[in-house]
């Protein structure tokens, strides 16, 4: 359990949180970029999206 004493102790998770933090941040915003590119996809497939030539 030395492991754990290590993990727990304040110098370490000063390190761990704002990492845990920084990677959660960035998996969040590609699962929305990720579902409004699937919303998006879908949009084009049913022909709601107009795109004008000029």
């Amino acid at each position: 359990m030395d492991w754990l004493k290590e993990l727990l102790d304040p110098a370490t998770l000063s390190l761990l949180i704002p990492i845990f933090a920084i990677v959660g941040a960035f998996a969040i915003a590609a699962l929305r970029a990720h579902h409004k590119h699937l919303e998006r996809l879908e949009k084009i497939k049913q022909g709601f999206f107009h795109i004008d030539e000029n």
